[in-house]
């Protein structure tokens, strides 16, 4: 199995498995997680080996943008693409985080869309 390069957080199961697999047809290795702990606990085994974390900021219960902060105190370098059906300052996030590479992604979204944001956020 391919070593994970991106993390996806959320706790909608259809879009989880979607991206998951379409990031992973790409080429990429994923680690899919249904929630904040989950996810935080994957992430703790090894926070520099993951250069992307996919994460919903609205999830039942948990905030997408808590977790993103506590990951990035771990490893400043992590890049960050939000998604969600409201509404998301992602200037305000990235002015808060000076340096940090972060998108927002508004749902629903197409593929082209997702793969677009990814490429430009794991490019060098």
């Amino acid at each position: 199995m391919a070593r994970a390069d991106i993390l996806i957080v959320d706790d909608d199961p259809s879009l989880l498995h979607f991206a998951a697999r379409y990031l992973g047809r790409l080429g990429h290795g994923v680690l899919a997680c249904r929630g904040a702990q989950e996810a935080w606990d994957r992430f703790a085994q090894e926070p520099e080996g993951l250069r992307l974390v996919l994460i919903d900021i609205s999830m039942e219960q948990d905030s997408g943008e808590a977790l993103a902060r506590r990951m990035l105190a771990a490893n400043p370098g992590l890049r960050l693409l939000f998604w969600s059906g409201y509404p998301f300052d992602v200037d305000q996030f990235a002015a808060s985080a000076p340096g940090v590479r972060v998108e927002f992604l508004h749902k629903p979204f197409s593929p082209a869309l997702l793969r677009s944001a990814v490429e430009r956020l794991l490019a060098d």
